[in-house]
C-alpha cells in the first residue's frame, strides 16, 4: 500500500508538452557547462566535439526513435522531442565546427571596430549605446537589443575567467538557443491547431533539419533573434485571437516591440496582429471598452520599444528611421542592369544547373539575379559557399536543393487547399492573418531585391517567415478529410530525403 504522503511521480513528457521552452533552456544551460574552451582537452580523442554531436549523438537519437517506433511506443510528444533533439545535434555540431567570424553576414572580427562583431565589442567595452551618428560605422545602424545581450553575455563569460576571444565564440551559444527556441515555438503553433501524427511530425522535421536554421544557429548577427521574436508574435497573435486576455496582448506587445528593437524588419508580423485586433473589436462592438484598453496597453509597450531606437537616431543625428545603407551601382554584385521583368520572370535552365548562389567575382558565369531562385539557393547553402570553403557535396547538394523545391511546391498547394476549404482547426480569419504575413513577407522581399539590386539582398534571411508558414499550412492540409493520403506519402518521402541530405551535407561541412 502506497504511503498517502508519497510524492506524485513527475510526468516529464507532460511537463515538456505544456512548457516545451523548458527543454531548450535546460539543454542550452547544460551545453554552457560542457562547451569546450580552446584550452580544455576534449574527452574523446578519436572524435572532435562537432563530430561527437553529428556522428554519434544524432545517430543514437535516430536509432532510439526507430526502436520506439518498432515497439509502438513512439507517441507525438516523443516524436517531437526526438526531432528537436536531432535538430539540436545538427545545430550544436555546426557551431562547434564554425568560428564566430566564418560563414557570417556583415560580422567581421571583434577587433575590427565595425560590423556586427565590432558593434558587440563596442558595447562590451563602453557599456553604453553609440553616442554618434550610427551611419558613420558599418552595421552600427541596427537596433541594439541582440548586440547588447551578446555584450552582456561576453562580460559574464570574461568575469568567469574566459578569454575575450573565446567569449566571442560563446556568443554562438545565444544564437544556438534562439535557433532551438524557434523549433519549440513552431511546435507550440502546430499544437495550437491540434495537429498530430504526420501533420505534426513532417512540418517539425523540416524546421529541425532546415539548413537556414542550422546556419543561423552559428551566425552572431541579429537575424535569428529577430526571427525568434517574429515566430513568437505569430503564436501569441493566434492565442490572443482565440482568447483575448490582457496578459497575452502584453506578451505580444513585448515580442513585436523587442523584435523591432532587434531588427526593424520584425514589423512584418504587426499587420496580422492589427487584423486580429480589429476582428475581435468588431465581434465585441457592443462592449468595446475592455478591448480598447488592451489596445492602449499594447501601444504603450510596443511603440516605444519598436520605434525608440529609430526616433533617438532621427532626433539626435537626422538618421531616417528606416535607414539601410545602399551598395553602389558600381559594385561587382550589382544586377540592376537587368530589367525587373527579366529578374522576376526568367527561370531559364542555366540557373538550375548550379544549385549554389552565383557570383561573378567568385568565378561563376553570371551574378544571381532571380530573387526566387536566389531565395531557394541561399535557403540551402547561404551565399558564402565560394568564400568559406563550403564543400560542394556532389549529388547530395543537388538532392537537398531539389527536395526543397518539391516541398515548397507542396506547401504552396497546401496554402491554396487550406484557404479554399473549411476546417474545424483553423477559421477563415486565422487563415487571413497567416496568409497576410506570408504575402507581406514575400512582397517585402521582392521590393528589397528590386530596390537594392545586388546579389547579397537575394537571401532567405530576409524572408524566413515563408518557411514557417508554408510548413504550417502543409500540416494543416494533411488534416483535411479530402485527398490527403497521397499528400502525406509524398510530403513524408520528400521530407525524409530532405532531412537525410541536409544531415549528410552539413556533416561534411562540420566534420571534414
Amino acid at each position: 500500500m502506497k504511503h498517502k504522503n508519497s510524492l506524485k511521480q513527475i510526468d516529464f513528457m507532460n511537463l515538456v508538452g505544456k512548457h516545451p521552452y523548458l527543454l531548450t533552456i535546460v539543454i542550452c544551460l547544460l551545453l554552457v557547462v560542457v562547451y569546450p574552451d580552446s584550452q580544455t582537452e576534449w574527452f574523446l580523442p578519436f572524435l572532435t566535439p562537432a563530430q561527437f554531436w553529428i556522428l554519434l549523438a544524432l545517430p543514437l537519437l535516430l536509432a532510439g526513435g526507430i526502436y520506439l517506433y518498432i515497439r509502438k511506443k513512439l507517441d507525438d510528444r516523443l516524436t517531437a522531442l526526438l526531432l528537436m533533439g536531432m535538430g539540436f545535434c545538427m545545430r550544436v555540431g555546426y557551431i562547434l565546427a564554425t568560428p564566430y567570424y566564418r560563414r557570417q553576414h556583415d560580422v567581421g572580427h571583434l577587433t575590427d571596430g565595425d560590423g556586427h562583431a565590432g558593434y558587440i565589442a563596442y558595447l562590451y567595452e563602453n557599456l553604453h549605446l553609440p553616442d554618434f551618428d550610427v551611419r558613420e560605422v558599418w552595421q552600427f545602424y541596427h537596433p541594439p537589443l541582440h548586440h547588447s545581450i551578446a555584450a552582456a553575455w561576453m562580460r559574464l563569460q570574461t568575469a568567469c575567467g574566459i578569454s575575450f576571444e573565446h567569449a566571442g565564440e560563446g556568443v554562438q551559444l545565444l544564437t544556438l538557443g534562439y535557433s532551438c527556441l524557434c523549433m519549440v515555438i513552431f511546435y507550440r503553433i502546430l499544437r495550437h491547431f491540434r495537429l498530430n501524427g504526420a501533420a505534426m511530425a513532417i512540418p517539425l522535421a523540416i524546421i529541425a533539419f532546415h539548413p537556414t536554421f542550422i546556419l543561423l544557429s552559428g551566425s552572431i548577427n541579429n537575424d535569428i533573434l529577430s526571427i525568434t521574436f517574429m515566430l513568437a508574435s505569430v503564436l501569441l497573435t493566434l492565442q490572443w485571437y482565440r482568447n483575448p486576455r490582457p496578459l497575452t496582448i502584453l506578451k505580444l506587445a513585448l515580442t513585436i516591440g523587442l523584435g523591432m528593437l532587434t531588427k526593424l524588419s520584425a514589423w512584418m508580423v504587426a499587420p496580422a496582429a492589427a487584423t486580429a485586433f480589429l476582428i475581435v473589436l468588431y465581434r465585441n462592438r457592443r462592449k468595446p471598452i475592455p478591448y480598447i484598453g488592451q489596445f492602449a496597453m499594447f501601444g504603450v509597450v510596443c511603440i516605444p520599444l519598436g520605434l525608440g531606437w529609430g526616433i533617438r537616431n532621427l532626433l539626435g543625428w537626422g538618421v531616417p528611421i528606416t535607414y539601410v545603407p545602399m551598395l553602389s551601382s558600381n559594385s561587382v554584385q550589382y544586377v540592376g542592369n537587368i530589367s525587373v521583368l527579366q529578374r522576376i520572370l526568367d527561370f531559364s535552365p542555366k540557373q538550375w544547373l548550379y544549385v549554389y548562389d552565383c557570383f561573378e567575382m567568385y568565378g561563376q558565369a553570371y551574378n544571381e539575379y532571380n530573387p526566387l531562385i536566389g531565395l531557394f539557393k541561399t535557403a540551402m547553402f547561404d551565399e558564402l559557399i565560394n568564400t568559406e570553403n563550403f564543400p560542394k557535396i556532389l549529388g547530395f547538394g543537388e538532392t537537398l536543393f531539389f527536395s526543397q523545391i518539391l516541398l515548397a511546391v507542396l506547401s504552396a498547394a497546401a496554402i491554396i487547399g487550406v484557404y479554399r476549404r473549411q476546417s474545424t482547426r483553423i477559421d477563415k480569419h486565422e487563415k487571413l492573418m497567416l496568409i497576410m504575413t506570408y504575402g507581406i513577407t514575400l512582397l517585402s522581399y521582392y521590393s528589397f531585391c528590386i530596390i537594392f539590386a545586388h546579389v547579397c539582398t537575394q537571401n532567405i534571411r530576409y524572408a524566413t517567415p515563408l518557411i514557417f508558414i508554408g510548413c504550417l499550412f502543409l500540416g494543416l492540409r494533411m488534416r483535411s478529410k479530402q485527398h490527403t493520403r497521397p499528400l502525406r506519402i509524398g510530403a513524408g518521402a520528400a521530407t525524409a530525403i530532405f532531412a537525410a541530405a541536409s544531415c549528410i551535407v552539413y556533416a561534411c561541412v562540420c566534420c571534414i
